[in-house]
């Protein structure tokens, strides 16, 4: 990640650049520790300028801070999602993946990955990133080059823009744990629209 790490800070700069400017954006660093490079703010500029003052570690507890990333972002209203770049194996977080996924998926956030590692040489890291993202409703994208990366955010930014939120009343059910549902599209003769959902959710008690 040292020699890449200017282009990818450039890949970044580039994608939140391009957001709506309606968007609020969080920049968040992490090594060990988190760091909170750029609060929630609407100003893009300052969020790139936060994200300039990132610097490269040697320890990776990625579980750890999207656990902390999730928490900061549930205190949001309104729809939000997480994107995680990232260039290897978590080699130091106290909290295990699918306890951070359960809290992505209780919140409704979705988790985009971006890692610049080769999957078939890490199947156990590529296989979480794939629930991680697929069990939220987000994707993952394994890009080693800067322009797989740059195509990546492009794939994302573009996710995002064409994103909607449905909300229903279920009916009366016992099952008080996870609900699956299901997102059909019955008006696609071309089968050109794909549907990316979060496969269910958890309920939450009443108020």
């Amino acid at each position: 990640m040292y020699r890449g790490f200017v282009y990818a800070s450039d890949a970044i700069a580039d994608f939140i650049r391009g957001l709506d400017r309606a968007d609020s954006v969080a920049v968040y660093t992490f090594s060990r520790n988190l760091s909170r490079a750029s609060g929630l703010v609407r100003d893009h500029n300052t969020a790139i300028d936060g994200l300039r003052k990132a610097v490269v570690g040697d320890d990776a507890a990625l579980y750890n801070a999207l656990l902390l990333t999730l928490r900061d972002a549930a205190k949001v209203p309104g729809r939000k999602v997480v994107i995680v770049f990232s260039n290897g194996p978590d080699n130091a977080s106290m909290v295990a993946p699918d306890d951070v996924r359960a809290v992505a998926e209780d919140e409704g956030i979705p988790i985009y990955v971006i890692s610049t590692s080769d999957a078939t040489k890490d199947p156990i890291s590529s296989n979480v990133f794939r629930r991680l993202s697929t069990r939220t409703g987000g994707q993952v994208y394994f890009a080693k080059t800067w322009q797989k990366q740059v195509e990546a955010f492009e794939s994302i930014r573009e996710s995002l823009g064409n994103s909607y939120t449905i909300t229903y009343y279920p009916q009366p059910n016992p099952n008080e744990g996870f609900r699956k549902i299901t997102v059909e599209i019955v008006s696609d003769p071309a089968k050109k629209l794909r549907v990316r959902v979060r496969p269910g959710y958890r309920p939450r008690g009443g108020f």
